[in-house]
């Protein structure tokens, strides 16, 4: 609590109150306060040495004040942890029975404190304490408490410089006005005007306190402070009728100012709705302004319910090959370094060289196999770590080739380092493949430096990667990171890297094969300590010689020479180079296996992977986990890849060794393995290693039906980078003669808008259809083509090739369902036939749950509320795009569904003006190159806008860039009108071309769809600004003759978003040639459907030309109603902005 002492005297304590709250823990008691039922002292908590404040009721109180005083404290017990509430840190009775709260103490006082010692606050700190406060107030209105007094001498400022409500239900003391020790000195001027009149105090009463509160601080008085010789009863009619004082002429900004007159409104019904809508006006405020947009604290009932909705858990995931799986083991089979019952030998002259290079951005551990490499590479990062640093591992594969499950993967290991960096970002690449990888890896590097800590990440056998678009992405990574991203790579080679750069730039340390040799002292260390092997000096370096300090030599050397009456007359017998040493010790160790234990070894050296499961469907054992413990336990070059001992990899030069001979000894037998793992992995939903297993074991036809049979999942579940990336790997020849894939894959295409890939599927399924048998199945077949075809035709905004489509008699699957759906909704859409759309909004209905995956009723509930958006429907349209998203989440923050619905929803947010929602949809919708074309204008040309709202102008060009790159590539012209419309409105260069183009346009005339409607309409806007920016009356006459003419022919359509817009333009026109009073006139109706619907971009984004035309309504209009005069002050606020 904070002192309040204003006199500067000290009250005689009660030698009872001071004995009584020694006994309780609480020393050195001194009043600070007095009011009402309630005493405040300043005391030392004893047990933990902090002075706090200590709230007791007094010994006269009723019973009626001590039930009041009982029920603030369980009130205040509601709001624990809130962060701009006083807390209440415990509660007690005095032995003589007196309740008494503990609270901090507040030694920075209160804000009126701040205010008498160091007047008017900055508005900008005034904006951040109304944010904090109304999430204050949210929290405190959602538990149906109403706080009624909120002043300034209530908002406590913390050790920490933050906002804290106090006085919950006890500020307002005997008496109406009671003003005892200053405790609520003041409180007139901040009640509401209702409260005069004798109405019970409200949230909206609690709204109007806050808004006469930040009005105090910003000129350190009260909008209606008493004056001298003011009688209160003359001061309450004041407040009851004057409006409020206006701020501008004190430097405030007129959004602010607006803000807080909405606030003070003398009617309740005029003040905005609850402190979460007052609290996000201001969060936009600060947003409009430029400035750091800080969080209301709201309680999980209030919840984000307007905002992102809760991400839906879902069951654990796995990433196999960029892949998320629904379950398994994937966190540990590539993501931790490798592993050994035995501890290993600490190199330190090499990591001494490590320690030598600093903080280089770059180590790169090369030699051939065998040398250690990753051993060496997990001792770096274990120090590493032990210094605070980081540190992600991954072992690179051959599907690493495909950058987008190469990006997966580095994503994956290190958010198991670094939990709070690139969230979602794999799932960008698994919808948009390497279209989004340059942003997906700028996004990681900028998340990584923001965090502010160094991240390690060790990149394990890059040798198997060879694909020039993964080469080139970890050289992007190389060239753009930061010096919080450092590098470890291990390679059996240099190639793939930027060597050359990153050494001129001093920023590579290097180990190569001589280095990761073992000298004399290693090998040594390594026979004793890790081998248990014991030879005299001479025969160490003599083995040392003969395997040339090769390790993985060494350590089946020790296998060999153990048990041996003489293993140093049995060194002479090793000789040769690297591979026959390995295979002439490999063939020893084998053959000390007993005949099951090797039979055990050969079969489950098969897969890359293997656990107790798979071990028994390889081999036929009932113990698969106990033998594969066995085998580690045996030094047999098994280690585990999971902190479990569920997962275990041979040894890379071992396993293909056992293969090798499981071909040579049983003929057929390693196939006949391929295949039984492929069935195990397909089982278990591990589509990766169970393609790649089919294909090892020479049959490509499962491969393919493998694929097939999931391939509808995997669209349903946005995973369409995974269907893309199994089909790939199948050979053409069976690929080509499976028309039903082939559909899939266009689908897929599809999905991601690459019409070129979509058309070349489908012609391939065309020509498997022809050479298929005609029955009843290639006929469905051939029907979903035609259907995808027309999808190809709608992505690419060519409305008027797309012919209209019967859907398929009886039953349909879900996905098909979904899938014609979506192009009879799309198809009607383009139309005009709004009705049609929803029509088949409510046929869908009965397959949304039978669905496997969200991304078809996601997109289904999208076009419903494009739909409903066009008939300005605001509320449905939002419900329906609240609930693609919400269903959308289930695939992760940044999958491409929930992009797709939250570009939507974010557009629609922005036209009503709430702008930190809409910021936060429409940034993570950028990459979004998927959907129709209303998707892709939304992130781009409104996220443009967006950001001239905020002044970010390296932003607005960057999305207005990236927009029309888009347009130009996918040969998209409705988008690229936007783009250019864009421009246009931000006062922004355009070409010489384009402009004349836009001069010379014909008059708007009727179109037969909306896509080359809205091109038209969009053109003809862009025009019309053209000839208002030239500011010449001709030009104004010019451009009124246009939008006249464009209003004019839109009227004759059932489009009445379209409509409201051309009103609203042709009003501008009107008002920039002087017609300001038939402009009001015209454009009446118009403003009073955007009040009503809350559309107040929808006005604001037309242009400034309207503004005397709102001031000409304003002053005009009798008997406004309440809700058109706010909104038309808030609107005018935004053009003084």
């Amino acid at each position: 609590m904070v002192e309040r002492d204003v006199e500067g005297t000290q009250r005689d304590l009660r030698i009872g109150v001071d004995a009584e709250l020694a006994a309780a823990g609480f020393d050195d008691a001194r009043e600070i306060g007095r009011g009402g039922f309630g005493v405040v002292y300043r005391c030392v908590e004893h047990l933990l040495n902090r002075p706090v404040a200590v709230k007791v009721l007094e010994a006269s109180s009723s019973a009626e004040e001590r039930e009041r005083f009982l029920r603030e404290q369980r009130a205040l017990g509601l709001f624990s942890g809130h962060p701009h509430i006083v807390q209440v840190l415990s509660a007690d009775i005095t032995p003589t029975g007196r309740p008494y709260l503990v609270m901090p103490y507040f030694a920075l006082g209160s804000l009126l404190t701040r205010i008498r010692e160091h007047g008017p606050l900055p508005w900008q700190e005034v904006l951040s304490i109304g944010v904090k406060i109304a999430g204050a107030l949210a929290a405190a209105h959602a538990y149906g408490m109403v706080h009624r007094d909120v002043n300034p001498s209530n908002i406590l400022v913390s050790d920490y410089g933050e906002p804290q409500l106090s006085d919950f239900g006890i500020a307002r003391m005997r008496g109406a006005f009671e003003t005892a020790a200053g405790l609520v000195a003041g409180t007139p001027a901040f009640t509401a005007p209702e409260v005069f009149r004798g109405e019970q105090p409200t949230a909206a009463a609690d709204v109007y306190g806050l808004g006469a509160t930040m009005f105090c601080l910003l000129t350190a008085h009260a909008a209606f402070e008493r004056r001298e010789g003011e009688s209160l009863v003359t001061q309450f009619v004041r407040i009851a009728s004057e409006p409020v004082p206006d701020l501008r002429h004190h430097g405030v900004p007129a959004q602010l100012a607006a803000a807080l007159e909405a606030a003070m409104a003398q009617d309740p019904g005029e003040r905005p709705s609850s402190a979460r809508e007052f609290g996000d006006r201001l969060r936009n405020i600060q947003f409009s302004s430029g400035l750091t947009v800080d969080s209301m604290a709201l309680p999980a009932e209030d919840g984000d319910k307007r905002g992102a909705e809760p991400v839906v858990p879902s069951a654990p995931a796995e990433t196999t090959g960029g892949i998320t799986q629904c379950a398994g083991p994937t966190p540990s089979t590539r993501y931790r370094p490798p592993s050994s019952p035995r501890r290993p030998v600490q190199r330190e002259r090499l990591l001494g060289r490590l320690r030598d290079g600093g903080a280089r951005r770059l180590v790169l551990i090369h030699g051939p196999v065998g040398f250690g490499k990753s051993t060496l590479a997990a001792e770096w990062v274990n120090m590493l770590a032990a210094e605070g640093i980081r540190v992600a591992w991954l072992s690179v594969d051959s599907d690493d080739d495909n950058v987008v499950w190469f990006l997966s993967h580095v994503i994956e290991a290190i958010r198991y380092a670094h939990p709070g960096v690139a969230a979602d970002l794999e799932r960008l690449l698994e919808e948009h493949a390497s279209d989004a990888a340059r942003h997906v890896m700028t996004t990681l590097i900028d998340e990584i430096h923001r965090s502010g800590e160094t991240v390690a990440l060790v990149i394990d056998d890059w040798n198997r990667v060879t694909g020039p678009a993964t080469i080139a992405a970890l050289e992007f990574l190389l060239d753009h990171g930061c010096h919080h991203l450092r590098l470890i790579v291990t390679s059996r080679s240099r190639t793939g890297l930027p060597l050359g750069r990153m050494r001129v730039h001093d920023e590579l340390t290097e180990i190569d094969e001589s280095d990761l040799r073992f000298d004399r002292t290693e090998t040594s260390e390594f026979l004793a300590d890790t081998s248990g092997l014991s030879l005299g000096s001479t025969d160490v370096e003599r083995l040392r010689e003969s395997t040339e300090g090769w390790a993985a030599a060494l350590q089946l050397a020790t296998l060999s020479l153990r048990g041996r009456d003489d293993p140093g007359a049995y060194i002479d017998q090793i000789s040769g180079r690297h591979y026959a040493i390995g295979e002439y010790l490999m063939e020893n160790v084998i053959d000390s296996l007993e005949p099951d234990l090797l039979d055990f070894v050969m079969r489950t050296a098969v897969p890359d992977r293997i656990c107790g499961e798979l071990a028994e469907a390889l081999t036929g054992v009932d113990s698969g986990q106990d033998m594969l413990e066995q085998v580690r336990a045996q030094d047999l070059f098994l280690r585990s890849i999971d902190d479990d001992l569920r997962w275990f990899r041979y040894h890379g030069l071992f396993a293909q060794f056992l293969r090798n001979r499981l071909a040579r000894k049983h003929p057929g037998l390693l196939e006949e393995l391929h295949l039984i793992a492929s069935q195990w992995f397909a089982a278990h939903d591990k589509l990766t290693e169970a393609v790649d297993h089919a294909l090892a074991a020479n049959a490509p036809e499962r491969a393919t039906t493998i694929v097939a049979e999931h391939a509808e999942r995997l669209m349903e579940q946005s995973r369409t980078a995974t269907l893309l990336g199994l089909a790939a790997k199948l050979p053409d020849s069976y690929l080509a003669l499976n028309a039903p894939l082939q559909v899939r894959i266009a689908w897929a295409n599809v999905a991601v808008q690459r019409p070129a890939p979509a058309l070349a599927a489908l012609d391939r399924a065309d020509l498997a259809l022809a050479a298929a048998p005609q029955d009843e199945r290639s006929a469905h077949t051939r029907t979903e083509l035609e259907f995808v075809r027309t999808a190809v035709d709608l992505i690419s905004d060519r409305a008027a090739e797309a012919p209209v489509r019967t859907p398929p008699q009886g039953p349909l699957r879900p996905f098909l369902a979904h899938g014609i759906a979506v192009v009879a909704m799309v198809s009607a859409l383009y139309r005009f036939d709004f009705d049609e759309v929803q029509r088949w909004h409510r046929w869908i209905e009965p397959y949304r749950l039978q669905a496997r995956g969200p991304f078809g009723v996601m997109y289904c509930d999208c076009i419903a509320g494009i739909a409903s958006y066009e008939q300005l429907d605001i509320h449905g349209a939002e419900s329906c795009f609240r609930t693609a998203r919400r269903l959308a989440l289930e695939t992760g923050e940044r999958s491409h569904a929930t992009r797709l619905a939250g570009a939507l929803l974010g557009e629609l947010l922005y036209e009503k003006g709430q702008f930190i929602e809409a910021e936060e949809l429409l940034a993570a919708g950028l990459t979004l190159e998927g959907g129709t074309v209303e998707f892709l204008m939304a992130a781009y040309a409104t996220g443009a806008r967006l950001a001239a709202v905020r002044g970010d102008l390296d932003t607005l060009h960057a999305r207005l860039d990236e927009g029309s790159k888009i347009a130009t590539n996918s040969s998209l012209p409705r988008l690229a009108a936007q783009i250019l419309n864009e421009r246009i409105r931000c006062g922004l260069p355009i070409d010489d071309d384009d402009r004349r183009e836009l001069e010379q346009l014909e008059p708007y005339t009727a179109h037969p769809d909306l896509p080359s409607a809205r091109t038209a309409e969009i053109e003809h806007d862009s025009a019309i600004r053209l000839l208002l920016a030239t500011g010449t009356p001709a030009a104004a006459e010019l451009a009124t003759g246009r939008a006249e003419q464009l209003r004019r022919v839109i009227a004759t359509q059932d489009r009445p978003h379209a409509l409201l817009n051309a009103e609203l333009m042709h009003a501008c026109c009107l008002a920039a040639t002087g017609r300001i009073e038939q402009a009001a006139e015209q454009v009446t109706p118009a403003l009073i459907r955007c009040a009503e619907l809350g559309l107040v971009r929808c006005v604001v984004d037309t242009g400034v030309q309207l503004q005397p035309v709102i001031e000409n309504i304003s002053s005009t209009m009798e008997s406004m109603p309440h809700p058109l005069r706010a909104f038309l002050n808030q609107v005018q606020a935004e053009f003084e902005r």
